[in-house]
């Protein structure tokens, strides 16, 4: 087995624009789906998009219209770190100002192709995308300033609350900014570089500054939000809120908070082209349900988690107790892993488990217990 070695920040072995390439040709080699699943699936637009502030290293959107945009630096020079959270924010705002005739105007120049809109770039990796409804997202994604901005680094080291003062000052955008670090090692034996990807860190958006005007006056007010959520989730409850109505979405958001703050209980985004939320256990060990964008309720792995431990029974008993609580049907037809709830074969929509969702809390409190008793006597 060959040991493979560390390349140092300060070798001359790459450069900047040999990681712009790496990242601009392989998009999957970024864990985006890591930071914020809703923009998972990138496609590579262009390089160096001029904007009013300079140029974006790397453009990249999905068939969902997110943008995501990259800056990549090498970590020799000791500001680099500071400069570049403040040239990506001010790209950021640019970018906000756009609408989606400028933005493909833009990106089109960069790429340095004639004869195709944006549009048919994306279309070429997703055929069955519909090309209003993307103009539509990618309009009202820059409308609301909401981009994922990535900055990508060989060896990033930072004081995180630079970037806590960069976001407040920059509350008027939706945006997730990450680190993500790509170590670079050597094989000694053929002097291959190899690339091992790691998330850094990620902010959200905590809070908002407001800014109102009036004849005599300029009032800055900082509103928090106590629940402060990623754009993933925020997306992922306007569709859900588009599926099954207000009054559905905001019981769900309460039961979500409640099953938090009481069994502390872990609301995790699912990753994938559709959007759900896990409800986690706090050590991760079972996911007592995955909700899904458009209302239905699936399970994943309760059975097969439980099994693991020693105690599959409590699992099925789960499932079965709670096929009573929503008038449902155990379901096991499948693997093991996807064991769930069904009525009629299809799965059951949240409306049903909202109006049982005191029972529904009870039982995994119930459930937990049981998978507690296990694990004390490991």
């Amino acid at each position: 087995m060959t040991a493979l070695e560390k390349i140092s920040l300060h070798s001359r072995l790459y450069t900047e624009d040999w990681i712009q390439d790496i990242c601009f040709n392989n998009p999957n080699l970024l864990p985006v789906g890591e930071l914020e699943p809703t923009f998972a699936g990138m496609i590579p637009i262009c390089r160096e998009l001029s904007t009013e502030s300079g140029s974006i290293d790397l453009v990249y959107v999905n068939e969902s219209g997110f943008i995501t945009i990259g800056e990549c630096k090498l970590w020799r020079n000791p500001e680099a770190r500071r400069k570049v959270i403040g040239q990506i924010l001010d790209y950021a705002k640019d970018l906000a100002k756009w609408d989606y005739p400028k933005f493909e105007r833009e990106c089109l120049k960069a790429r340095k192709e004639h004869g195709k809109t944006l549009f048919q770039i994306v279309e070429e990796f997703y055929p069955e995308i519909d090309e209003a409804v993307f103009i539509d997202n990618l309009q009202n994604n820059l409308n609301k300033g909401r981009f994922l901005l990535t900055i990508i680094g060989d060896g990033i080291r930072g004081n995180m609350e630079e970037l806590a003062n960069f976001i407040h000052r920059n509350g008027n955008l939706n945006f997730t900014l990450g680190l993500i670090e790509l170590p670079i090692y050597r094989n000694p034996d053929n002097d291959e570089l190899i690339i091992t990807p790691r998330v850094l860190a990620k902010t959200k958006e905590i809070e908002r500054v407001v800014y109102r005007f009036s004849d005599k006056l300029v009032e800055e007010k900082v509103e928090k939000e106590e629940n402060s959520r990623t754009i993933s989730e925020t997306v992922f409850f306007e569709r859900l809120q588009n599926s099954v109505g207000k009054e559905v979405t905001e019981k769900f958001k309460n039961f979500v908070g409640e099953l938090s703050s009481e069994l502390h209980i872990i609301p995790q985004m699912g990753r994938g082209k559709k959007l759900s939320v896990n409800l986690k256990s706090t050590n991760d060990t079972c996911n007592f349900a995955s909700i899904q964008e458009d209302g239905e309720v699936w399970f994943y792995g309760i059975v097969s988690k439980t099994e693991e431990m020693g105690n599959r029974k409590i699992g099925i008993d789960y499932l079965k107790k709670l096929a009573v609580i929503v008038n449902g049907e155990y379901y096991d037809k499948y693997k093991q892993w996807f064991w769930c709830v069904k009525r009629s074969g299809k799965y059951i929509q949240l409306v049903n488990y909202m109006k049982r969702s005191s029972d529904w809390k009870l039982l995994i409190s119930q459930t937990m217990d049981e998978i507690r008793k296990v694990e004390e006597e490991e």
